[in-house]
């Protein structure tokens, strides 16, 4: 599954994806880039819905409690599948025996996760798809969130349905040669504990994938 992610450099975002429209700092509320280093479920994610708009926007994490949704499931529906979104990140957090494991890109860019988004008061509500693991995440769980490649989100983004078939041969585990990983502090472990020392290393050492069989 993925229960917690990371934006620590929005900033980033336009350079990287420049065809999306980015929101503004807002006086009246927490700035859409405020730098976010344990995001959890039931709060406000950065994402692009497929609506035609290419424009960021603040979405709700979690549709009717559900906070991810089966890449296989989606490949076996019948019906095309229509509200689909993205959600930015620059790495996500995975747990072994309550110690987290912290994935990024080895280039430390920010990335988009595959989503799916319904109505909710007047905005929306988003959750995020997962796959199989790749073999960076595997040692430490059986699922991880859909990477969505630059040609990938193009695809997932267009507004018209996407049939579940298409869907199931993009939702795949990202390559795993061009992720790293590294174990963090159990700080991280409290949802309400937003701040940069999570990223802090592990205190029991750099052996972790070793002791996990890796």
């Amino acid at each position: 599954m993925c229960g917690r992610f990371t934006l620590t450099d929005p900033a980033r975002l336009p350079a990287a994806f420049p065809r999306f429209r980015f929101p503004e700092f807002s006086e009246t509320r927490l700035p859409a880039f405020a730098p976010r280093f344990n995001i959890a479920p039931a709060q406000e994610v950065l994402g692009v819905r497929n609506d035609g708009q290419n424009s960021a926007e603040l979405l709700h994490w979690g549709i009717g409690g559900r906070i991810n949704i089966r890449a296989e499931s989606l490949a076996a529906r019948r019906d095309p599948i229509r509200r689909r979104c993205i959600e930015f990140a620059d790495g996500f957090y995975e747990w072994r025996d309550r110690r987290p494991v912290y994935y990024t890109l080895k280039t430390g860019r920010p990335f988009a996760f595959a989503g799916l988004w319904v109505p909710e008061n007047g905005s929306a509500a988003c959750d995020i798809v997962t796959c199989e693991p790749n073999a960076l995440v595997a040692p430490v769980h059986n699922r991880m969130p859909v990477i969505l490649t630059p040609e990938t989100f193009e695809l997932w983004l267009e507004p018209d349905p996407l049939p579940p078939e298409v869907a199931g041969s993009i939702l795949r585990p990202f390559d795993a040669a061009l992720m790293q990983a590294r174990g963090v502090s159990r700080r991280v472990n409290n949802a309400n504990h937003d701040a940069p020392d999570v990223l802090q290393p592990d205190p029991d050492g750099p052996g972790l994938f070793d002791r996990l069989g890796r």
